[in-house]
């Protein structure tokens, strides 16, 4: 799975162009990808002659509630939010259902419910596979040696099925290799993590493996390694790459990481919604995936990035996007 995708995987087209002027309003995600995924979102929708509002949300546990009814304030034609459990979306799920506004969610493993017309995209299904693929890899280059700190966000229940899925893959494949789940706060990124990081290897120092579930968490994690003495005792990984990460694997300071095409993802909402507005099945989307690839210090340079250095996976993702939706 090394090698670059040739599409979006995506190929059936919606029924005929979608309605025009719709106004979708988007939940922000406070990570660095959740941004670039919802700007993919808004250049979708401007793709299809819509509108898009971001909402921030802060970083606290009921901020994704409260900007979720700011969402629903501004009367949207749908809205779009992503990673929050849906047990803490209940009354703005209702709320939403009362109004005739349809939700579209993604990065969750939560089943589709009342109020919701999809979950599918980034679910279940897509994060075990980015786990598998970096759980296998590790404990194939490990030559079954690897002592694992995974690193992840439990408020983010997806990123969780990204963690059992490595150590699914990584303990069948290595028996004798082990891992520890070290769980971290959203606030927690570029503040506390680089510390916790630092006092997870001291811990215990035949650790030699640091994955990350969300390639976020490893702000500031190369410098306190550096300053604590202990720059180059972990191979680092994960899922979801920073540009920095990115530069890293380059640079040869970091190991593996799964690409996580957040423009796509954002562009994949935006279908999802016209094939909603048309009338169309749902379900050709539902069941596909989105493009990836392990990138790794040999494959980077041939990866396919965007102008800030982000995973893109499929540079031509844009016509290919507009020929399913037959617009120009």
């Amino acid at each position: 799975m090394l090698r670059n995708p040739s599409g979006i995987l995506l190929d059936t087209p919606l029924s005929r162009t979608p309605p025009t002027g719709k106004m979708i309003a988007i939940v922000d995600t406070p990570t660095g990808t959740g941004h670039v995924k919802n700007q993919g979102i808004v250049d979708a929708a401007r793709a299809l002659g819509w509108r898009a509002e971001v909402i921030p949300v802060g970083t606290g546990a009921e901020d994704g509630a409260a900007a979720f009814d700011k969402a629903l304030d501004i009367r949207p034609d749908a809205v779009v939010f992503a990673a929050t459990p849906v047990a803490l979306l209940s009354k703005q799920l209702a709320r939403a259902k009362a109004l005739n506004i349809p939700v579209l969610a993604d990065s969750i493993p939560d089943p589709v419910q009342a109020g919701l017309i999809s979950t599918s995209l980034d679910s279940a299904p897509q994060v075990a596979e980015y786990g598998r693929l970096a759980g296998t890899y590790v404990a194939a280059t490990s030559r079954g040696k690897a002592h694992v700190a995974l690193f992840t966000i439990s408020a983010f229940p997806v990123l969780t099925v990204f963690a059992n899925s490595f150590k699914q893959a990584l303990v069948s494949s290595c028996p004798a290799c082990k891992i520890v789940v070290v769980n971290q706060q959203i606030r927690d990124i570029g503040t506390r993590t680089p510390q916790s990081v630092v006092e997870t290897i001291k811990r215990d120092p035949d650790i030699d493996w640091a994955i990350f579930s969300i390639g976020d968490l490893t702000v500031g994690v190369p410098d306190a390694l550096r300053t604590a003495g202990l720059q180059g005792k972990v191979k680092i990984g994960g899922e979801t790459p920073t540009p920095a990460n990115i530069e890293a694997l380059r640079a040869g300071t970091e190991e593996v990481w799964t690409g996580f095409a957040a423009t796509i993802l954002g562009w994949r909402d935006a279908d999802l919604l016209a094939r909603y507005f048309n009338g169309d099945d749902l379900e050709p989307a539902n069941r596909t995936l989105l493009p990836t690839q392990l990138i790794t210090r040999d494959t980077v340079n041939a990866a396919a990035l965007d102008a800030t250095g982000y995973y893109v996976g499929f540079p031509g993702y844009v016509d290919a996007f507009k020929r399913l939706w037959k617009v120009g």
